[in-house]
């Protein structure tokens, strides 16, 4: 009686186990009926009881066994994901210089690229303060955005104005020439789709100028909002 006690304890608290976990997989094998089991359990219980508790027991195990297999699937796959997003960052925020004076770039006779020289962040080294170009790392959405500012004296030519380019071509246009003061700015944030190895850099426009300072008017900023391969 004790063992048939013991058995129907180790049943329940199995099946309890199973709702516990929420195991939906698939259904464990059962062994073979042994077909001298009936002639066994008539003749002693003891023994019926004790192998029916060892196959309670097989399929715990196996139970348990799977579990822990696909939890070690799960966390290999997670692991896998946060490398993947951590190969992938890419980030960076300049600004055009860091000096005590204010300094001025420009007028310029013709097209000219800004090259931005105070660098604020620079995550995962795509942006290169020699060229002022900021290539993709990969392929995805990113964030893009300019700020352009100028100061000069009234008496020289006055006139804010940049292109935002991917690859040469203007992607957004930074513009102002009111001519109402001598301080002009203008600002543009897109997101863009670009592929690995896109090149995006900030165009200084004939006959326009910019000036910064430790202030920091003049900024560039960059950074991947999510991987993609298409837009």
């Amino acid at each position: 009686m004790r063992a048939i006690f013991l058995l129907c304890l180790l049943q329940a608290v199995f099946g309890q186990s199973q709702n516990r976990f929420g195991w939906n997989g698939p259904a464990v094998t059962q062994p073979a009926a042994d077909p001298n089991l009936n002639k066994i359990c008539s003749n002693d219980q003891a023994a019926c009881g004790c192998c029916l508790m060892q196959k309670q027991m097989a399929r715990m195990e196996q139970f348990f066994n799977m579990t822990t297999t696909e939890m070690s699937q799960q966390l290999m796959n997670s692991k896998m994901t946060l490398n993947n997003i951590k190969n992938n960052r890419s980030a960076f925020s300049v600004a055009l210089n860091n000096e005590k004076t204010l300094t001025c770039f420009g007028p310029v006779a013709d097209d000219r690229r800004v090259t931005y020289k105070h660098v604020f962040l620079n995550l995962g080294d795509s942006y290169n303060a020699q060229t002022g170009i900021f290539t993709a790392p990969s392929s995805g959405v990113y964030s893009l955005a300019a700020t352009v500012y100028s100061l000069s004296p009234v008496d020289l030519p006055q006139a804010t104005c940049a292109q935002l380019q991917v690859n040469g071509v203007a992607v957004a246009t930074l513009v102002e020439k009111n001519g109402l003061d001598s301080e002009d700015s203008s600002t543009v944030v897109i997101a863009r789709h670009l592929k690995a190895g896109d090149q995006v850099s900030v165009i200084l426009l004939k006959g326009c100028n910019i000036c910064d300072d430790a202030t920091h008017y003049n900024t560039f900023t960059g950074f991947l909002l999510y991987a993609a391969e298409t837009a």
